[in-house]
């Protein structure tokens, strides 16, 4: 099934890319025998949708080709309902790729240690992300900061190809605009947002399937692991900074792993007063991962890449090497200071 829009251009492709930029991408994806695809670590639903989305279109436009799907962390359970979910790797030993294309990281690292290699490998990269960053270094790169998320600018490279937008590629593009707007709750949507989820359901995607196997389909023991971590919460003495804290005899209770903290840091951003959400995570004893949440005012992705992470500038992440304490000290006093330089 093929896309429709019901208004005119409303769905060409936003200036911040042209349409230049744009051939030139789909030309070399053209032109590759052989591609390797990753996103980031801990992938969330843009992450994975818009790559798997984009390895769909090749196979459909170019089934010569060989295609590798890379995600260091897998698939969480929460997003196997994504078709094709069982062709993506968590790695290869391959070394000799035609193309290299990172979605959704804001920064090569971000996709592992161990897949960085893969990707410098490969004899042309090509950045897509709606993330900023001076780390985006490929030679084609697809990237717009007013897009709500990857998907958007996949779904542009996918129309470029003359490929169309199957049930399939349509539900992974809406998971990914779904999960990056918050069920359009976030300041990032946009008018040529709705119009692109839009056409995805009117190719085949349900919103409705989507949201029910994301945001209400926990696990027992993620559920268990939610109020245990939430009957925890902690914050700053004016209320401003809120974080909670997942440490391993945490997830050995409630039979958990990180994966089914998902979501749980909308919960620590959502009390009433906070500027700053934080959730820890001790998924490794002296490995603590930190996701960061902030209202449209401040750029969490800032005080993320002082701890060496990225992302968004609402919606971050960073890892810490030490113990909790340290870490929430550590994150806490940065928040602070990020608050200090702007007051609400």
């Amino acid at each position: 099934m093929t896309t429709r829009t019901t208004s005119g251009d409303a769905l060409e492709p936003a200036s911040a890319i042209s349409g230049a930029e744009m051939a030139g991408s789909a030309t070399a994806i053209a032109a590759a025998n052989s591609i390797v695809m990753a996103c980031h670590i801990n992938p969330d639903g843009d992450a994975l949708g818009s790559l798997i989305a984009l390895g769909i279109a090749i196979w459909a436009k170019f089934p010569e080709k060989s295609v590798t799907l890379l995600s260091r962390d897998g698939v969480p359970e929460i997003y196997r309902f994504l078709p094709f979910v069982e062709r993506v790797q968590t790695t290869t030993d391959r070394r000799d790729f035609d193309l290299a294309v990172v979605l959704d990281s804001g920064d090569l690292k971000r996709v592992g240690d161990e897949i960085v290699p893969i990707i410098r490998s490969a004899t042309v990269q090509m950045d897509i992300d709606h993330h900023v960053g001076e780390a985006l270094t490929g030679k084609f790169r697809l990237v717009n900061a007013r897009a709500a998320a990857t998907a958007e600018i996949v779904f542009d490279l996918i129309n470029t190809f003359g490929v169309a937008v199957t049930p399939d590629i349509a539900r992974c593009l809406l998971t990914g605009i779904i999960t990056d707007t918050g069920s359009f709750r976030f300041m990032n949507v946009t008018p040529r947002t709705l119009r692109i989820a839009a056409s995805l359901i009117e190719a085949g995607a349900s919103p409705g399937l989507i949201s029910e196997q994301v945001f209400d389909n926990r696990a027992f023991g993620s559920t268990k692991l939610m109020g245990a971590v939430l009957s925890k919460l902690a914050h700053t003495a004016d209320g401003a900074i809120t974080w909670a804290t997942v440490d391993r005899a945490t997830f050995v209770e409630t039979g958990t792993t990180d994966e089914d903290t998902e979501g749980l840091i909308n919960f620590v951003r959502a009390v009433r007063g906070t500027q700053i959400g934080l959730l820890f995570r001790e998924v490794h004893p002296g490995v603590i991962r930190i996701s960061l949440r902030c209202v449209e005012k401040y750029d969490v992705s800032k005080i993320a890449a002082e701890f060496g992470g990225g992302g968004h500038k609402m919606a971050s992440g960073c890892s810490f090497r030490g113990c909790l304490t340290d870490a929430q000290a550590a994150l806490v006093q940065a928040c602070q200071a990020a608050l200090a330089e702007q007051p609400a």
